[in-house]
């Protein structure tokens, strides 16, 4: 672009922002590699991208009548695809651009000078403890040079923010002499990077008039370079990076702000308006934050990152990354001895949803339960949720395999694969268990088990196909009107059930459905003959793994396992836990479900 740029309309900014966004997609490995600022969870550059991602994608070829019209599309995008405290920073600085300027179609260097100004106060606002030597302080800089600038009679843009990126960058510069961790660190803020980053992006095409392509997500590959950072450590306050997005008319920010500030909780965002709201926060109690924010509006989405297993993706064992959803019934030690990661199932009481095993536990399901005037439902996780974490997996260069939930029960395994084609199919694969619960978890934990000795995707993939039927689920359904409504169980088996006093025996069919392979006659002693019936189903000569899951029944299921112990010495573990309330909500109380694998431990693979 040649001569002076008196002025900035839609079409300019759209082309502008593009490019900046383009530059941030290029820098995202390095802004990534420098992250250890709130928590050295190396994604700041990501959560970046994928923020300005979807400001991209709502503006890149469509048609802006207006600039008012463009900056309102721009802030409502990064709203809704805001990750992290930096997106959500980011988020609210378009807002505040946006405000400022609806009664302007073109901007000035005043104009503009001003509209920085009101982004950078919109995204101090935003933070519930302000940090300075981070992305606000940068903002705030930049848009003050602008402003003095402008103040001097400047009315060169290009000349202008020439000027305001040079002050940017002493800015950044300066940001570890304001926060001891940067300085202990070596590095400057991430955030504040990106920013600048996006900044030099747009200088670039202030001079050359071009925009440079951009890869798609799936195209743009990242590569984890964080582990070179000594400093990086697991989160020492507050374990779930939890964020929502509410919607409502004339939503009280302030007042959602001082709500969640009296939590025990930290990082605290909150970005958006009177209509939209977006809130970043880490957390101990991800469902108490949902809960505070559905007083204010209505949540459209929601999710609860855990940093901790983040983290320890610095030190992943093996290549490969298992993925379940929340409807394998596994033992929470060996969730965080294998770094699995489980993908949460939804579950609605009435208008209400929860996050299983994560905003609603077992015993909260069951005593929510007793007095609810609605029955439970459950619903596959949205695609997004499987998206995010194959996103940080592949991010961190690691292949995953998701280990799901039958495709016969839900459509959580297609959920997956949706995800998984959008993200990385080349390194990102789903298998069917064609089970559910203990038996999905006992094919989990062989997955995981192989890739932390180092097995490849397709090596995993190939050996769970060819043993898949070894992994077996039964189930005692003491009262199978809950599988009815839950759409799981054939009324006729209710009813007959019920006349003939008969406890069913559930088990997963090789099409991956329930059917009732055997009956438990009578409730007394129910429990003991469920016992002896399976132990006729096991091979004197073979070692076992047994995952015994319960429906608010611990008693029986502790009964259960002493009976198996005593009469089949050969068992290598015997995990008793909590069903899933996904599963609860079909089983009813009182269920008891036992997943039994003949082991063989997978070898270790050498080089």
């Amino acid at each position: 672009m040649s001569g002076i740029i008196s002025h900035i309309d839609a079409a300019r900014f759209e082309q502008a922002l593009l490019a900046g966004i383009a530059n941030v997609f290029r820098r995202r490995d390095h802004i990534n590699s420098i992250n250890v600022f709130p928590v050295a969870d190396s994604d700041t550059g990501t959560n970046l991208v994928f923020t300005l991602a979807s400001v991209r994608e709502a503006i890149d070829g469509r048609d802006h009548a207006t600039l008012p019209e463009l900056l309102d599309r721009v802030a409502e995008a990064a709203l809704d695809g805001a990750r992290g405290n930096s997106g959500a920073i980011m988020a609210q600085y378009f807002q505040g651009l946006s405000e400022s300027s609806r009664d302007f179609q073109v901007l000035d260097s005043g104009r503009l000078a001003a509209a920085s100004s009101a982004g950078a106060k919109s995204a101090w606002g935003a933070m519930s403890e302000p940090v300075p030597g981070t992305l606000p302080t940068v903002l705030e800089d930049f848009a003050d040079e602008l402003n003095r600038r402008a103040a001097d009679g400047v009315e060169d843009i290009r000349d202008m923010f020439r000027q305001g990126l040079k002050r940017a960058r002493r800015s950044l510069a300066g940001t570890p002499e304001q926060l001891a961790v940067l300085k202990d660190a070596g590095v400057v803020d991430a955030g504040a990077q990106g920013f600048v980053d996006l900044l030099e992006g747009v200088w670039r095409y202030m001079r050359s008039g071009r925009v440079p392509k951009m890869a798609s997500l799936a195209q743009a590959g990242i590569t984890h370079s964080a582990a070179a950072h000594s400093a990086t450590s697991a989160p020492e306050q507050h374990r779930f990076c939890t964020e929502c997005l509410i919607e409502g008319d004339g939503i009280d920010v302030a007042g959602l702000r001082t709500q969640l500030e009296g939590q025990d909780a930290s990082s605290l965002v909150v970005a958006g308006g009177q209509r939209r709201a977006r809130i970043h926060i880490h957390t101990d109690n991800p469902g108490e934050v949902f809960r505070i924010c559905s007083d204010f509006g209505e949540i459209r989405q929601q999710k609860a990152d855990d940093m901790t297993r983040q983290h320890g993706l610095m030190n992943h064992v093996g290549k490969v990354a298992i993925v379940t959803d929340s409807a394998a019934d596994l033992p929470d030690e060996e969730i965080d001895r294998l770094g699995i990661h489980v993908v949460p199932v939804r579950l609605n009481f009435g208008d209400e949803e929860f996050l299983d095993k994560l905003t609603i536990t077992p015993s909260d399901f069951y005593r929510r339960l007793e007095t609810a005037d609605t029955h439970p439902q459950t619903s596959q996780p949205p695609p997004a949720d499987f998206r995010r974490q194959f996103e940080l997996l592949t991010s961190h260069g690691l292949d995953v395999l998701g280990v799901q939930l039958s495709r016969a029960l839900s459509g959580t395994l297609q959920a997956a694969e949706n995800a998984a084609e959008r993200v990385d199919p080349e390194h990102i694969e789903i298998f069917d268990t064609r089970n559910a619960a203990c038996g999905q978890a006992l094919a989990v934990l062989w997955a995981a088990e192989a890739a932390a000795k180092g097995w490849e995707r397709i090596a995993i993939r190939t050996r769970l196909r060819e043993t898949i039927d070894q992994f077996k689920t039964y189930a005692l359904a003491r009262d199978l009107s809950w599988g009815v409504r839950g759409g799981r169980v054939k009324p006729w088996m209710e009813k007959l059930s019920r006349r003939l006093r008969l406890n069913p025996v559930l088990t997963a069919t090789p099409e991956g459905r329930l059917g009732a392979r055997g009956v438990i006659a009578g409730r007394v002693n129910a429990v003991e003959r469920f016992g002896r019936y399976l132990l006729k189903r096991m091979n004197a000569g073979h070692t076992y793994r047994v995952i015994i899951s319960h429906t608010n029944a611990v008693d029986d299921a502790r009964k259960l396992r002493r009976q198996i112990l005593a009469a089949h010495p050969q068992v290598d573990a015997c995990w008793i836990v909590e069903a899933s309330p996904a599963v609860g909500a079909h089983a009813g109380p009182g269920a008891l479900i036992v997943g039994m694998h003949p082991w063989h431990p997978p070898e270790r693979k050498r080089d």
